[in-house]
């Protein structure tokens, strides 16, 4: 295994790389998350300047809340990025990345907003 994650959107139009030594996963509960993913959005983050990101005309930004932005794929609609604009991190959507990660959910956030059809993903520490 190389120090970097690698992965893409569904298309390929996007590919970014981050350290191998950023967190684990987070898994968000929120409505907003749901709404956008489907289910829960898994996600990793990392500071941006540790973030390598190819493509970057085919994202498509929006502001979200007063302190985060998101970005999707323009052509295949994959949700790549939220940017916690205070906090200067990318939190990437998990699910892009290519192999084997070696990452474990570590949190659950915004549990208190989790529907009634699926139980809490187990968290490893």
């Amino acid at each position: 295994m190389g120090d970097r994650l690698e992965g893409a959107c569904h298309c390929g139009s996007i590919r970014l790389a981050l350290p191998r030594s950023a967190a684990g996963v987070l898994a968000c509960h929120c409505l907003d998350c749901r709404k956008m993913h489907g289910n829960y959005n898994a996600f990793i983050a990392s500071p941006i300047e540790d973030v390598t990101l190819e493509g970057d005309e085919a994202l498509v930004w929006y502001q979200s809340s007063n302190s985060s932005r998101r970005a999707f794929c323009r052509t295949c609609g994959s949700r790549v990025l939220k940017e916690v604009t205070p906090a200067g991190r990318w939190l990437i959507s998990a699910g892009l990345i290519d192999g084997s990660t070696g990452k474990h959910i570590i949190k659950n956030l915004w549990e208190q907003s989790k529907p009634d059809w699926y139980d809490l993903p187990p968290v490893t520490a």
